[in-house]
């Protein structure tokens, strides 16, 4: 599991970075401050996950055509993962091979980020930057995206493009040692350090992106995305170990390159007579590993009075396994032995399915007159809660496929504008 370090950013240092601008950002009446919490919890069989993310955010701005944004987020992880995985024919006489050690991750990731925005009534500049850090894993990343409206605002054009600098940890493997025999990493001990028995692999990502969305009348918009991905380096979990041939045991072993392309298409449709919208949302994925994916989504959101509103959200989600996924790779010539010189431990590469179902509600607070609490002229929080259901059929644990594995996610956000 990639994650965790410790920066020096916190949610008491950006509110005080709030403090200190708010007396500039007052005179032009702008100055936002959000934050959400979010605890995902998932059970699957013989393993489970805890990740809480909290994240703070900053806008200001100290001029007509400028913001100025600042925020931190993090992800705390704890839980057991999946150590080394072996097929069902070496499972039959192994009975500890698929190995879950008892909350075997305890990590924390850190990301600072930050950027800007120059601006006028139809046309938009956006660069920005965040750095990542975790035990075994860091990441620089850059941003800049163009946004242009037309026709009265009721079209919007946007570009976006992204790069990605890391690196993670790896361990030092011998001369002799060819992808069927590298052991896979202990632990982060070591790592971004001086110990001769770590070493570093670089991992870039190029990501592009390009939207056009239509207002075509007062209760219809929609929105057409085309989102495209390219990744290089080193694409392992250097943690997880596959059963082989023999028996041998191997660090699992994907290409160096990924390239993955997506299409996305979403309706919003506003209800006059119920004060409702109902949102629907299809997507659809590819990409060189030959994993394909579908995405069906749909929301429906009642408004009671102007300040509260109700959401019921439902998705659901079916792909392919990668081309070289393999439940099993001891099994010779068979349909589930191996494929090709890739190998992987992966589930998330294997054929599955999911379905959530979530709820979510938000109240705003709007003082009848002057400000709330002689600070902001709104606050709105939102509270929400998702259920995802998967089925990992083609992916066994200790011989028995993962077919009722569930996630819990709830989430706490605040936005106060000043």
């Amino acid at each position: 599991m990639q994650l965790i370090g410790c920066m020096k950013v916190s949610i008491i240092a950006a509110i005080a970075s709030f403090l200190a601008m708010e007396g500039v950002a007052r005179a032009q009446g702008v100055v936002e401050f959000d934050t959400s919490h979010t605890l995902y919890y998932e059970a699957p069989t013989r393993s489970n996950m805890t990740v809480y993310s909290p994240s703070v955010d900053l806008r200001a701005s100290p001029a007509p055509f400028l913001d100025v944004r600042g925020g931190w987020e993090a992800d705390v992880v704890s839980g057991a993962s999946i150590a080394v995985k072996a097929g069902p024919t070496y499972q039959a006489t192994h009975a500890a091979a698929d190995v879950v050690t008892a909350a075997s991750v305890h990590d924390v990731r850190n990301v600072a980020k930050g950027g800007f925005t120059l601006k006028n009534d139809t046309v938009s500049l956006s660069p920005g930057y965040s750095y990542s850090t975790e035990k075994d894993y860091k990441s620089h990343a850059i941003e800049v995206s163009a946004k242009t409206e037309l026709f009265e605002h009721n079209t919007q054009l946007e570009f976006s493009y992204a790069h990605d600098f890391d690196r993670v940890c790896d361990r030092v493997q011998g001369i002799n040692d060819g992808p069927s025999r590298s052991p896979a990493l202990e632990s982060s001990v070591g790592c971004f350090t001086s110990d001769p028995t770590r070493t570093t692999h670089g991992v870039d990502l190029d990501g592009y992106q390009a939207s056009w969305s239509q207002s075509w009348s007062r209760i219809f918009a929609t929105q057409l995305v085309y989102s495209a991905e390219i990744l290089h380096g080193f694409l392992s979990n250097p943690y997880r170990s596959v059963i082989l041939g023999e028996g041998l045991k191997a660090q699992e072993h994907h290409p160096d390159n990924r390239g993955r392309e997506a299409i996305a298409l979403r309706a919003n449709f506003f209800i006059r007579p119920i004060r409702s919208a109902l949102r629907l949302k299809t997507r659809g994925y590819w990409d060189t590993w030959d994993v394909k994916s579908i995405t069906v989504e749909a929301e429906f959101e009642k408004y009671f009075g102007e300040a509260l509103r109700a959401e019921l959200r439902g998705r659901y989600y079916r792909q392919s396994g990668a081309l070289f996924f393999s439940d099993d790779y001891t099994g010779g010539d068979s349909p589930l032995g191996p494929k090709g010189q890739y190998f992987t431990g992966d589930r998330e590469l294997s054929p599955f399915t999911s379905v959530l179902v979530g709820l979510r509600a938000t109240y705003t607070f709007l003082p009848a007159r002057g400000r709330l609490l002689g600070l902001m002229n709104s606050l709105k929080v939102a509270v929400s809660g998702n259920v995802v259901q998967f089925d990992y059929s083609g992916y066994t644990l200790g011989g028995a496929a993962i077919g009722n594995a569930r996630a819990y996610i709830l989430g706490l956000s605040a936005s106060a504008t000043f």
